[in-house]
């Protein structure tokens, strides 16, 4: 059976409307604005502890549009760059666990930003508890997300198309949350209310009324984090013109029945048996897979079978696009990280793509071992760490 794609879905399923949904089912009764016209500029970076840094004061002169971190290997740049990446809703850089920031010995870490035009910015974790705060009061994943967004290559990006699918979905997602903030909170409702039926089915519970409701509210998430993830790849799709992303897997062929609501809940139930013996949801939006296509010279290209240039080709056609499509819809650019910046790139795709970012308004944080001379280049060196 061919892959099932969002070619015609997308208009389907743009038509059907979900409700409202806040906790418990019960209709949202909060608004997060989205801000428009403030770039995500850092001013001042301090981090208390974080990660190898037991203390670090970054001072950044105004208006740079570039800053590089160099030191030698060991010296904390990709921890400089995570920390940026904390500021934005997500996992961070690597998407590693929030406790793996922790120094040994320490209880928690702490990231601090002033942004130009004095907004700060700050992320604590103290056992175990995280804290984000704006202006010095506490907002949640969603409110940061209107705040700004942040954009990062690193080398682990470098194999995003062939590596597991798992890595794919949340990257596509924390794009789609840098594009519509409100993806962050319907990201974790879905996980939640996931989590919560497998819960009740390895407790033995096959059927009942707390089962229905679970599976309910599962698949009207799903449907929200699905209509979010089309949302977002039918926009980005008018930016590229050498690369085409899509959506694949069983899951997309509730698009096609006259009530996808009903269809997906109708897909969790028919898997309930083999979810509890496995502990893993079989059906969702969380079996998805995100598939490329380059086009290059009249001839398409699966990025699974791309040379690992063509992949940062790829890559590359994505950050343009989707930096604009954020520019163009958010009004302001996202902050962007690329981690072993020469690793990617030769020196005129440098110069090219630092010249585009900058006409976008994006401030560029870029961490090597050494830096070529670049426009507008402002340079951290970070001391060898014994």
């Amino acid at each position: 059976m061919a892959p099932i794609t969002t070619t015609v879905p997308v208009r389907i399923f743009m038509e059907f409307t979900l409700p409202k949904l806040g906790h418990g089912g019960k209709p949202l009764r909060h608004s997060v604005r989205q801000r428009k016209g403030r770039a995500m500029r850092i001013q001042t970076l301090k981090l208390l502890p974080f990660r190898c840094h037991a203390a670090l004061v970054l001072h950044v002169p105004a208006g740079c549009p570039v800053v590089g971190v160099v030191g030698p290997n060991g010296s904390g740049k990709t921890s400089v760059l995570e920390a940026l990446a904390l500021l934005a809703p997500g996992r961070g850089l690597t998407g590693q666990d929030l406790k793996a920031h922790t120094p040994n010995g320490q209880k928690g870490w702490g990231v601090f930003a002033e942004l130009t035009g004095g907004d700060t910015l700050a992320q604590t974790t103290q056992s175990g508890q995280r804290t984000v705060l704006h202006n010095g009061s506490a907002v949640s994943q969603e409110e940061l997300g209107t705040l700004g967004s942040v954009v990062h290559l690193t080398p682990h990006t470098d194999f995003l198309f062939s590596g597991p699918p798992e890595v794919r979905r949340r990257w596509l997602d924390d794009a789609t949350t840098a594009l519509t903030p409100a993806h962050a909170y319907t990201v974790q409702r879905f996980r939640q209310h996931r989590m919560a039926r497998l819960k009740i089915l390895a407790q033995g519970v096959m059927a009942g009324d707390w089962l229905d409701a679970e599976e309910r509210l599962a698949a009207e998430w799903g449907l929200r984090l699905l209509q979010g993830r089309l949302a977002y790849l039918h926009a980005l799709a008018g930016t590229m013109a050498e690369l085409t992303l899509h959506l694949c897997g069983s899951a997309l062929e509730v698009l096609h029945d006259a009530d996808p609501l009903a269809a997906l809940q109708g897909k969790f139930q028919r898997s309930r048996a083999i979810d509890a013996k496995l502990n893993r949801t079989h059906a969702g939006p969380n079996t998805l897979d995100i598939q490329g296509t380059l086009n290059l010279n009249g001839q398409s290209l699966a990025l699974t079978q791309a040379s690992s240039g063509q992949h940062k080709r790829a890559l590359l056609q994505w950050l343009y696009g989707h930096t604009q499509l954020v520019r163009t819809t958010r009004g302001t650019a996202p902050l962007v990280l690329i981690d072993e910046f020469a690793a990617h790139l030769d020196a005129p795709r440098r110069a090219a793509l630092l010249a585009h970012l900058r006409d976008l308004g994006s401030q560029v944080w870029l961490a090597d071992v050494e830096l070529p001379e670049l426009p507008g280049l402002y340079q951290v060196r970070l001391p060898e760490r014994l």
